[in-house]
């Protein structure tokens, strides 16, 4: 057994995992139940977002701009026309992401959910606690199925293993 899979680990990884999905979880629900989630998920959804988009756009000039020219091109043409569709896509997927992570719950596909957002809110130019979020996701990754031993994959994944391969 590796180091990264021991008791104290397990416990570790536990700690970081839910320390991770509760700012999710926090973020996700400010967005679509706080007082301000009219402009998320509300009648004035998509208006968060299109601040947030127009905002990443415009650091993309410059001889060193803080977006690149490819994800500028991503966010004009696709985000931007899109953006109350994208509104809802964030706002829902940091709180799937959380209750994932906190549960332990799917874990590997809510770490890949916040790697994807992270990534996101990094190439669109925000800093803010994304990169070390980013940074525990990518450690509660490579600690495998010693990140959610205690969380319900523990008891889900082997029950679901063994029904895919009865179905065949």
């Amino acid at each position: 057994m590796a180091w990264r899979e021991s008791k104290l680990m397990q416990v570790v990884w536990t700690i970081l995992r839910v320390y991770v999905g509760w700012q999710w979880l926090s973020s996700g629900l400010g967005k679509t139940f706080g007082p301000g989630s009219a402009v998320w998920v509300g009648p004035k959804a998509g208006t968060a977002i299109t601040g947030f988009l127009k905002g990443a756009l415009a650091k993309t000039t410059g001889a060193h701009p803080d977006v690149q020219w490819w994800y500028g091109g991503f966010l004009s043409n696709i985000a931007l026309p899109n953006a109350t569709l994208f509104s809802y896509i964030v706002s829902w997927g940091e709180v799937l992401v959380g209750v994932g992570l906190i549960a332990g719950f799917l874990t590997t596909i809510a770490l890949f959910g916040g790697i994807l957002m992270n990534f996101n809110y990094l190439f669109a130019g925000t800093v803010s606690i994304n990169a070390f979020l980013l940074l525990l996701e990518a450690l509660l990754l490579w600690a495998g199925a010693a990140a959610y031993y205690w969380g319900v994959d523990r008891a889900f994944l082997p029950r679901w293993k063994k029904w895919r391969l009865a179905k065949g």
